[in-house]
């Protein structure tokens, strides 16, 4: 018998008594157990969901619920150029006629919490909350209106994949949303998650203590860390929306020199380096991943660092021609970088990575 062939069968035979299924888990599944899986999530990830409707999929060719939404809120504050669908460059526009106003971070939010009560305002099981909560608009959380309607809501009774996510027994969670909804599905499943943000535009003295960072402070699967990358809605500084805030973003980044306290704690800096990471809900064009992964990259060490994934929607290129081509490409820019493309939705990974988990679990026990 050949080597190769010995090899395959033995590797078959482990993956059987492991639980485990060969494919792109095979590597992830293990370390969850160990808890140096790291999920990245980003801020379309939950948006998309509360805004969709009866959970449907988007038509392929369509703009996503995100891109529907800029062009709405684009619409509203009477932005001139064509590119309104590009939530960076109508920010930009908008923070531009606000005289850089900081708060004027918070606006974009608020349509999003205007638009979600208006919808609800028409559902009979949800207009007396919605036009109870429309007064209050301005001192809740997107997220607590979110959770008072009960957005999202999944079609034929389906999971919420963020909650999926927070039943994986991980310590370090980091997100690009500027809500608290990973928090609160962390909190559905019993554990007591940290709110960590990244105060990359300086130090905000009205921050709560809780959100500072904390240099002795050490995540655990009870008590995980939400790092907010992107900033927080309670402190609009923080906020990375526009093309400049993400210029002036990686900027902060790069001359961070501080090697005692840097503005991301060294333990964060030391996970992400070495932990495999899961990019999830991301757009690949749009801003907030490219900014986002050319940050992860600078923590990255080729020689140490395991491969990471993208998980991303085949659909999201449906503007290049030759698609073939295109994901070929993206593959083998990937590659270079160690990280895999999944070309899948994000839900239906997580729900596969769950069920994985499940299976490599009670194979260990």
């Amino acid at each position: 018998m050949g080597i190769n062939k010995r090899f395959a069968e033995a590797r078959a035979k482990l993956s059987q008594e492991s639980g485990a299924k060969p494919g792109v888990l095979d590597d992830i599944l293990p370390r969850i157990n160990q808890g140096i899986v790291i999920p990245i999530v980003s801020n379309s990830f939950r948006v998309e969901q509360i805004f969709r409707e009866g959970g449907e999929t988007l038509e392929e060719g369509l703009p996503s619920i995100s891109e529907q939404l800029t062009a709405e809120w684009a619409n509203f504050i009477e932005y001139p150029m064509q590119d309104k669908e590009n939530l960076a460059r109508v920010a930009q526009y908008f923070l531009v006629e606000q005289k850089d106003d900081p708060h004027a971070r918070t606006k974009y939010i608020e349509f999003l919490k205007t638009v979600l009560l208006t919808i609800a305002k028409d559902d009979p099981n949800y207009a007396d909350i919605a036009e109870r909560l429309m007064p209050r608009i301005h001192e809740m959380r997107f997220s607590e209106i979110a959770n008072q309607l009960d957005y999202p809501r999944f079609a034929d009774g389906g999971e919420d994949p963020l909650r999926l996510l927070a039943r994986l027994p991980l310590p370090i969670y980091v997100t690009t949303s500027q809500s608290d909804f990973l928090e609160r599905a962390l909190e559905a499943e019993g554990k007591k998650p940290r709110t960590q943000i990244c105060f990359w535009s300086g130090e905000i003295s009205s921050a709560s203590p809780e959100h500072r960072t904390d240099l002795d402070y050490l995540p655990t699967v009870t008590n995980p860390l939400v790092y907010h990358l992107y900033g927080l809605e309670d402190y609009p500084q923080t906020m990375v929306m526009s093309e400049d805030d993400y210029l002036n973003f990686l900027i902060a980044m790069v001359e961070d020199t501080n090697t005692l306290n840097p503005v991301v704690p060294l333990s964060l800096r030391r996970a992400l380096g070495e932990s495999h990471l899961l990019l999830l809900g991301y757009h690949l064009r749009d801003w907030d991943f490219r900014v986002m992964f050319r940050f992860l990259l600078k923590f990255r060490r080729d020689e140490f660092s395991p491969r990471g994934m993208v998980i991303q929607l085949k659909k999201d290129d449906r503007r290049i021609e030759n698609e073939e081509r295109s994901l070929d490409y993206l593959g083998r820019y990937f590659d270079r970088r160690k990280f895999d493309v999944e070309w899948n939705d994000s839900e239906a990974f997580i729900q596969k990575l769950w069920n994985d988990w499940n299976t490599y679990r009670q194979g260990q026990a």
